[in-house]
């Protein structure tokens, strides 16, 4: 497994408009780490009527620089335009050609660097090596192919001396459209580095170099989206390094403290209100690695290749086709945040997050504020030994989880289920004595007032198990249990079956929570013999445990 590690970049968004020349810059806010550096991210807003579309080739005379026969060389020196970040304004600086030279034949990415600038050969070259054997083909397999505008596929990268010391580096969409519609146009796929990075070590350049070759690759699949989508733009790429050191088991791509600073201010920072704040970005990352490890095949392509320019619509039904609710995903991930329950739905496999649960405000009296796409934890008044019943009463967006913590330290998430759209109600009793409970609420609605009402409760109602045996009617041999409660279970159940080859516990493959149905793996009739089986299930329903114990005869086919 790899390991986390201090993170030194983020990233800031720059807005371009397609109208005025200049540029609108937004710079981050206050509480940014002196040390931080932003990996800047242009956007373009839509195009005027008649802008060529992505799909066509833009000609021009420093595209075909780049162009005709293979073994001509690459101009040695070339002048591109570069933001000025202080004034919104852009500034043309002279770059000299540093990779490919001395013969070495041009590949995908070419890097020149600001005249003036001195940087070691052997860090370009490892650089070029980087992306061209790890970046690229890891981001191309698992998120799509970069647009190929000037039809040299070749990406320039300049490292210049940028004017703002917090930015590691930027992706200018306007780069891609031809300086007839956009002034000030490079007219190719590049990509920016500060060359303050250099003094900051390799690990800093390839994940500055990741991030923005992924702002690249999407724009060829969104490429007119909206301001209000950077959270979902920005996620996507620090998402592309974890991914990068997933695959490929390196370490130096994975940086996470932009997640510990949104830890650190959850109380602030939306989703997807995004405000340049340090912590903006670590909400984003970890977002997009909790889909990534429970909403996902392995990684989300067809998330990052979805064209909408309403990313909420696309990922509304994104989550659709798991059967789920942003608002659902967005509890569980705020669960997942705060205890990390490893092997979960409520935490994490290559993350180690949480919350001191002491840090945590009581609740406020009888109502509280919840803004949009934001996270609430509150410690609830101690009920001892008895049971409470708890109402959360708000607006469409609304979803909570009830968290029970015991001295020991063993963790139980409940889910506080919906009654009607915005009202939640739950009843609980403590599994044991000595427990705390934390509520944990979001809202994927408009900013609201969500009003709470607790009462104690005498004793829990009984809840009725059942258990049976299906046939597998297309693997003769072969038998799944089926689990049923009358009125539901705190969570999926253990079923196990004695004396069965191998281990007798089975893994529940689907459940129906709301329904109270719950289906084990299969099994064959090898593992347990022909005669009779004995099964027993135990679970829990508002926290107190219930089981049952049955003998069951397989079916014959």
């Amino acid at each position: 497994m790899l390991h986390r590690k201090p993170l030194a970049f983020l990233t800031l968004l720059v807005i371009v408009t397609a109208v005025l020349p200049s540029m609108i810059v937004i710079l981050p806010g206050r509480g940014l780490a002196a040390s931080g550096f932003v990996s800047g991210t242009p956007l373009l807003p839509p195009v005027p009527p008649g802008t060529p579309l992505p799909t066509d080739a833009i000609i021009t005379t420093a595209s075909f620089s780049l162009l005709g026969d293979p073994a001509d060389r690459l101009p040695l020196q070339e002048e591109f335009y570069v933001t000025l970040f202080a004034t919104s304004g852009m500034r043309k600086v002279t770059a000299n050609l540093y990779y490919p030279r001395d013969g070495i034949s041009s590949g995908p990415l070419n890097v020149y660097v600001e005249s003036g600038l001195t940087v070691n050969q052997q860090v370009i070259d490892a650089l070029v090596s980087e992306f061209e054997d790890t970046i690229r083909p890891v981001i191309n397999e698992y998120f799509g192919m970069e647009s190929d505008i000037d039809n040299n596929n070749q990406i320039t990268l300049l490292i210049t001396a940028l004017d703002a010391g917090h930015i590691s580096g930027y992706f200018d969409s306007r780069n891609q459209y031809s300086n007839k519609w956009v002034a000030n146009s490079n007219e190719r796929e590049m990509i920016y580095i500060n060359s303050l990075m250099l003094d900051y070590g390799f690990d800093g350049l390839v994940q500055t170099l990741a991030h923005e070759f992924t702002h690249l690759v999407q724009w060829n699949y969104n490429w007119n989206y909206a301001a209000a989508n950077v959270w979902f733009t920005e996620g996507m790429a620090m998402y592309a390094n974890y991914l990068v050191g997933k695959v490929t088991g390196k370490a130096n791509y994975w940086d996470f403290s932009t997640i510990d600073a949104y830890l650190a201010n959850y109380d602030s920072i939306s989703l997807i209100d995004w405000q340049q704040r340090y912590g903006d970005y670590g909400a984003a990352y970890a977002y997009m690695i909790y889909l990534d490890e429970h909403y996902s095949p392995g990684h989300l392509r067809p998330l990052f290749q979805d064209p909408r320019s309403d990313r909420m619509e696309a990922l509304q039904e994104y989550l659709a086709g798991y059967g789920v609710e942003p608002q659902e995903v967005l509890a569980d991930w705020a669960a997942a945040n705060a205890f990390d329950l490893s092997g979960s739905r409520w935490g994490y496999t290559d993350l180690s997050l949480g919350l001191s649960a002491s840090s945590l405000p009581s609740l406020p009296g009888s109502s509280f504020t919840l803004p949009e796409w934001m996270a609430r934890y509150y410690r609830l008044p101690n009920s001892g030994e008895a049971g409470f019943a708890i109402r959360l009463s708000g607006g469409p967006g609304l979803a909570a989880r009830l968290v029970e913590r015991h001295i020991g330290g063993q963790v139980i998430v409940h889910e506080v289920p919906a009654e009607a759209e915005g009202e939640l109600y739950y009843e609980c009793y403590p599994n044991g004595r000595g427990a705390e409970f934390i509520l944990a609420a979001v809202n994927t609605g408009e900013s609201q007032q969500v009003k709470v009402t607790m009462e104690a409760l005498q004793s829990a109602p009984e809840a009725e198990l059942d258990i049976s045996l299906l046939p597998d009617l297309l693997m003769p041999g072969r038998h799944s249990v089926l689990v049923k409660c009358d009125k539901g279970l705190d969570g999926p159940p253990t079923v196990e079956i004695t004396g069965m080859a191998g281990g007798g516990n089975l893994d529940i493959t689907q459940a129906w929570g709301e329904e109270g149905l719950y289906i084990t793996a299969s099994f064959t009739s090898q593992q347990v013999g022909t005669g009779p089986v004995l099964v027993h299930v135990k679970g829990s329903r508002a926290g107190k445990e219930v089981s049952i114990k049955k003998t069951l005869q397989l079916q014959q086919i």
